[in-house]
């Protein structure tokens, strides 16, 4: 997040502290100096702007298709370089930056509210300036890089601080980043992504040393520097009155300009006498607040890194421990899309997960092979979501993140074992044959299938929100209940996740609602270690569909085995058909047409396809479907990959903007025929998915007193 007002000041008052310079002749220099190919570290999050450029449109939901390939240019311009890439990105939020998190959701969510007048008034993608990045561009922007063939991390800490001690514990060229930290950081040279030009390499490198020299103090003064500036840990907003004193200005004027300050902060720095302690320091500026010294100090220690010595404004402070966290937290449950405030007492214990599985789970966290959730969720109980291109003046649509959390309760199931007869040993042997006796010996091409097949459920057709009662029809394993007292890191979990109502003042406590399978809900080892045999897959198959709330589809979905990469985004639209009354038929048509036709793989052709106007409805739409495959993806995690990671991926089979111009043509009267370009294939398997996506819902008699054409086009609405 950076120190407040360094990047303006750096770049509109220091220019010699910002020099022009060249990649890739720096990466020829430092190979004949080392002998070996350089490495730059990148900011993933930090450059996921750069990534999306502004040549891609972003009300629409995402260009998918055309975003993957942006991607593979970044990375073959470093490699012609001969630059090797190192992409580390965010893997957590940590504590102390949850209140800066909080208010940059916030502001995401008043920006979208503006962004939504605008194409109300205008039909317009609204400016920059209200840019909201597609749904979980960051999450997968991981999974498309390592496809691409680079190496990617997630960060057990802090990113820029993992990114920091990389470069210190291995040889490194630089980062690439736009976080003003790392001009705080004694590390190697830091390089402006914003300012990289792709094609040529060029860019601007952030000096240290010649920002250290404009205001006449040392390399070690920088971590003091940003505290007295505002950084992560000491509020911007905490200083202004020191700042204010600093420059002499008065409470009641104007706020000085950022140049004024940084200059005021320099020269208050050098009045004070070495062997003055950070403790000192914090008092005078806050003379009264003793709850700010000890943090001004962490937001010193959180720039020293392995093998760093103390500065000398700290040699005399020893590290402190930071005052533990409560056992019990005021927290809200909820109920429905609005915020229903319940104070109550919820206890946290420290999460109960097997070595192995947390060993294993934080290997493939690190590797960037599972979404970072599920580690997250299984180490601290916690878990949070970013905001969506969500209409809250629409109240035909709920809220995604309310929408989906059914989803997200069945999987924190899986991932803590509620509903597990394995925990019980005497259980185990029973559970298994159980499985293997429902589990026919003839391998398929996904996984085996039903000896009898599983009819679909009929009950569960309104839109379910009461979080602490299963869905209709749901069984519990005997000795489970839904009313179970809340234990976060035990049958709970913390959400952050934003909706319309909530203030996001504090987490939503959601109960895991254990799953609704013979043998109940499947363990960790069981999905995770267990060898690859047909019982496994299928097992892991069956453990993500009821995950879906989609059991019912398996047999049908085993019987026309469709390719892959249509299987979540057929799940998330049949969700989206039981669950969301509003949802016409006819949308859910402009979904599957834009999936299926060949134009879709055309990233060309997509972008120089031209959308008449811009409308709230599907740009809405998108959003809450693209929240779906995220939160799809989240439990195919967490079930062992039954669907490939690959597989997963939106730029098979979305793209926002050909889905906004689909959706225009079935909203004025296309046919299904049309919507498919009059291609027969396309056609075909337009037909063969919508049968999967309306199964079982409030759709299939329809579709049942339809005769289905496959081979001549019909409206389908």
């Amino acid at each position: 997040m950076g120190v407040r007002g360094l990047q303006t000041y750096l770049e509109r008052h220091c220019p010699e502290a910002c020099v022009k310079v060249n990649l890739f002749e720096l990466s020829r220099q430092y190979y004949r100096q080392h002998r070996a190919r350089p490495v730059m570290v990148v900011d993933g999050l930090g450059c996921l702007r750069k990534f999306y450029n502004q040549e891609l449109p972003w009300v629409y939901g995402g260009q998918w298709r055309e975003y993957y390939e942006e991607l593979g240019r970044f990375l073959q311009s470093f490699r012609t370089a001969g630059i090797d890439l190192v992409f580390i990105f965010d893997g957590v939020v940590e504590k102390s930056k949850r209140a800066e998190w909080v208010k940059r959701r916030q502001q995401s969510a008043r920006d979208v509210l503006v962004a939504f007048t605008h194409i109300k008034k205008h039909g317009t993608q609204p400016s920059d300036d209200l840019f909201q990045m597609p749904v979980s561009l960051g999450t997968l922007t991981r999974f498309a890089l390592k496809s691409l063939g680079a190496v990617v991390i997630n960060s057990t800490k802090e990113a820029d601080i993992e990114i920091a001690e990389y470069c210190r514990k291995y040889p490194c060229f630089g980062i690439l980043g736009q976080d003003s930290d790392f001009v705080i950081f004694n590390t190697v040279p830091f390089y402006s992504s914003k300012n990289l030009d792709i094609a040529t390499l060029n860019t601007i490198q952030y000096s240290r040393d010649r920002l250290c020299y404009r205001l006449q103090i040392s390399l070690e003064d920088l971590p003091l520097f940003s505290c007295l500036m505002g950084n992560d840990i000491i509020k911007s907003t905490e200083l202004e009155s020191f700042k204010r004193r600093q420059v002499g200005v008065p409470a009641n004027a104007r706020f000085p300009r950022v140049e004024d300050v940084v200059m005021a902060v320099s020269r208050y720095m050098q009045t004070i006498p070495h062997g003055t302690t950070i403790r000192d320091v914090a008092r005078d500026v806050f003379p009264n607040e003793p709850d700010k010294w000890l943090r001004m100090e962490e937001g010193a220690r959180m720039y020293l890194l392995p093998g760093d010595q103390l500065p000398w404004y700290m040699q005399n402070c020893p590290p402190h421990a930071l005052p533990p966290s409560g056992v019990k937290r005021n927290c809200r449950q909820m109920s429905g899309d609005e915020e229903i405030t319940l104070e109550v007492n919820v206890e946290e214990i420290r999460s109960r997960v097997d070595t192995k599985v947390l060993q294993f789970a934080r290997e493939r966290h690190l590797n960037s092979d599972n979404i970072a959730q599920i580690y997250n969720i299984l180490i601290s109980a916690e878990t949070d979501s970013s905001v969506a291109m969500e209409d809250e003046t629409n109240k035909d649509v709920p809220s995604s993140s309310v929408l989906f959390r059914p989803i997200r309760q069945r999987m924190y199931a899986v991932l803590y074992g509620v509903g597990c007869y394995c925990d019980m040993p005497n259980e185990i042997n029973r559970s298994k044959a159980v499985m293997t006796q429902r589990m026919p010996q003839r391998p398929v091409l996904l996984a085996p299938r039903f000896s009898t097949p599983l009819l679909p459920s009929h009950g569960n057709r309104g839109f379910h929100t009461d979080v602490s009662s299963t869905a209709v029809g749901d069984q519990l394993p005997q000795g489970s209940t839904h009313a179970d007292r809340p234990v976060v890191g035990k049958n709970a979990v913390k959400e952050w996740c934003p909706y319309r109502g909530n203030p996001l003042t504090r987490p939503d406590v959601i109960n895991a609602v254990p799953l609704n399978l013979i043998g109940g809900t499947p363990s960790l080892s069981m999905l995770w270690f267990s060898s690859g045999e047909p019982q496994t897959k299928h097992l892991r198959l069956h453990t993500f569909f009821a995950c879906m709330d989609c059991a019912g589809l398996l047999e049908s979905v085993l019987r026309v085995e469709p390719d892959p990469h249509y299987i979540i985004p057929s799940l998330v639209l049949h969700y989206m058909v039981k669950h969301m009354s509003a949802l016409q038929e006819w949308e859910v048509d402009a979904f599957l047409a834009q999936a299926v036709v060949p134009f879709a793989q055309d990233a060309g052709g997509l972008r120089g396809l031209k959308v008449p106007r811009v409308v709230p409805h599907p740009v809405h739409l998108a959003a809450v479907f693209l929240k779906g495959v995220s939160y799809a993806l989240l439990a195919d995690c967490a079930c062992g990959w039954p669907i490939t990671v690959q597989d997963g991926m939106p730029w098979h089979y979305f793209d926002g903007k050909l889905f906004h111009h689909k959706y225009l043509m079935a909203e004025g009267g296309a046919d299904v025929r049309a919507l498919c370009d009059h291609d027969d294939r396309a056609l075909q398997l337009f037909w063969t998915l919508k049968e999967l996506v309306v199964l079982g819902t409030r759709l299939d008699q329809k579709r049942r007193e339809m005769c289905f054409p496959h081979h001549q086009g019909m409206g389908g609405h």
